[in-house]
């Protein structure tokens, strides 16, 4: 209870938890004020014996005080004061000592009872009416009335209630405290499993599912969660069979591929009259069998399996590695490749799937980047994360297409020019990788030329599985 508790204060204040727990417990709050101001407003006060006792004690003061005052002793001393009490004094002949305005319902109430000896309640009109009460003025007896009208006999009724009844009070306020938490825990809790699990499936874990007591439930929450189940069900059954597909499709043609090569070799030996068509050949072949690597590749990383284990990678180590290597390539082309910034920064990771993140996104720049023209390597670190920024000076990507570039065989020819021979999967191979890693990459125009952002955070955890053999 107490770390459900501590889970639930835990929650923003402005999540749903929050919202209906507020709704709910005003709700009973105003509902409660609601049934006390109708029943401080409505009930007669005698139908309460404490409350006819605290009116009839009120009168006998002042009917005191009075009497003390007519027979000289302090006479300078006014009359008690009561809280929304006002008092009246009649003389024998019926007229009201010392006040110019007197209320309606007052009048009616001494027309019906002043002949009477002891005191009684009237309620009428919404004022309260207590008197007569005989109090002797010398030799003449006086006839002395309270009243109380509805604001102050309501306000007067709410004081009494919270100054003697303070703890019943606290009582119905913690009780509808806890039921209002009760009720919103309810509600959202379940929502809270839901979100957790649909988060889980968004990181690639396919066979998350929501909790069985949520599925349980024989409400709207619980066809839901059944629903989404199913839902989850389907998505990881097509996934699965789409790796599959990637992974057969991609073996098999690795067979065919081989006793070509094997043929192309034959050929050769029998004559060499046709050799550009056999050099066309391999060279077809070979990027045939390069695009079956990249697919498997993909496959394996997109279902995170992996023969590699998570291990300490010095990333400055391994940054101007790949940057050293690249440069050395891209000199062909009249470009280069510099490392502006980094720092010594050591992550647990899987080697190569960081180093295939960086060295395609890397490649990719020398491949856009103009003649004469270098490719920007940076890696800083911004609060708990690690940045690693590539850039180039090309023409850059359509902003409407800066999200499709790193989907799989996705490619921008419209925008980034011949240039542009790729297989359309290196992008795709360097999302994965990183997403394995709890991080993000995007890119976004530098006018001129594409900057590529990864961040990874300082202490992720990969995702990782066994690769299969074969």
């Amino acid at each position: 209870m107490i770390q459900s508790l501590k889970r639930m204060l835990a929650w923003p204040f402005r999540s749903l938890f929050w919202k209906l727990f507020s709704w709910f417990w005003l709700t009973m709050l105003s509902m409660m004020a609601a049934m006390v101001v109708t029943v401080a407003i409505t009930v007669d006060p005698s139908d309460f014996l404490s409350e006819r006792r605290e009116l009839f004690r009120e009168l006998e003061i002042v009917s005191r005080k009075v009497e003390r005052m007519a027979s000289g002793w302090a006479s300078h001393t006014p009359f008690p004061q009561f809280t929304g009490s006002y008092f009246y004094l009649f003389d024998p002949a019926g007229e009201v000592v010392g006040r110019r305005t007197v209320p309606d319902e007052l009048m009616s109430a001494y027309d019906r009872t002043h002949h009477r000896k002891e005191p009684t309640i009237t309620f009428r009109s919404g004022v309260v009416v207590v008197g007569p009460r005989k109090v002797q003025v010398g030799t003449a007896a006086y006839d002395l009335f309270l009243t109380k009208e509805i604001p102050r006999l309501v306000h007067w009724r709410v004081t009494k209630v919270m100054s003697k009844q303070w703890h019943l009070v606290i009582i119905a306020l913690a009780v509808s405290f806890l039921l209002c938490i009760m009720l919103a825990r309810y509600l959202v809790v379940p929502i809270r499993r839901l979100q957790g699990t649909s988060r889980s499936l968004a990181k690639g874990q396919l066979s998350a599912r929501v909790d069985e007591s949520v599925r349980k439930r024989g409400d709207e929450l619980g066809d839901f969660a059944r629903d989404f189940d199913d839902m989850a069900e389907q998505l990881e059954t097509l996934i699965n069979n789409k790796e599959r597909l990637l992974r057969n499709v991609s073996h098999e043609l690795r067979s065919p591929l081989t006793r070509l090569q094997i043929s192309l070799a034959l050929a050769r030996r029998k004559t060499n009259e046709a050799e550009s068509e056999h050099a066309r050949i391999e060279r077809e072949i070979e990027r045939l069998d390069e695009l079956i690597g990249e697919i498997i590749r993909f496959s394996r990383i997109e279902h995170g399996a992996t023969n590699e284990a998570c291990e300490q990678v010095n990333l400055h180590q391994l940054l101007q590695t790949l940057v050293e290597d690249a440069d050395f390539e891209a000199q062909a082309g009249n470009r280069s490749v510099r490392l502006l910034r980094s720092q010594a920064v050591e992550l647990c990771a899987v080697r190569d799937w960081l180093s295939a993140a960086i060295e395609n996104m890397i490649r990719n720049a020398i491949r856009f980047t103009p003649e004469e023209s270098t490719v920007d390597v940076s890696m800083l670190l911004e609060k708990d994360s690690i940045v690693i920024r590539v850039r180039d000076y090309g023409p850059g990507v359509a902003e409407e297409s800066l999200e499709a570039m790193f989907e799989p065989f996705n490619r921008l020819d419209e925008t980034r020019g011949k240039e542009n021979d790729g297989f359309g999967l290196g992008t795709a191979i360097a999302r994965g990788a990183i997403t394995n890693h709890g991080g993000t990459i995007r890119a976004r125009n530098c006018y001129p030329g594409l900057e590529v952002e990864i961040r990874l955070p300082q202490g992720c955890q990969p995702n990782t599985k066994s690769s299969e053999t074969g």
